[in-house]
């Protein structure tokens, strides 16, 4: 995977598209690494899961749906985008 950070438009609730910050596959495990607790700890663990398991099967799917054109669809900040 390519690390660092890039921008991406999401749809805001307003029907707009907002530029956010989001960060590669490294630039997550850092992050979550320079905080120093169990919390952050568990997130890397399940992060860099393998695809057996429930949590490597949700990360799959929400990979995919992230690269598919789906992901411009969703409502942001709803419970209907949940």
């Amino acid at each position: 995977m390519v690390s660092g950070t890039n921008q991406l438009k999401l749809l805001a609730p307003d029907d707009k598209r907002r530029l956010a910050d989001v960060h590669y596959y490294d630039g997550v495990l850092l992050l979550a690494k320079s905080f120093p607790n169990a919390k952050a700890m568990r997130f890397v663990e399940w992060f860099t899961n393998s695809d057996e398991t429930i949590d490597g099967e949700s990360k799959s799917k929400a990979c995919a749906l992230f690269e598919s054109s789906l992901i411009d669809s969703i409502e942001v900040v709803t419970v209907k985008g949940l």
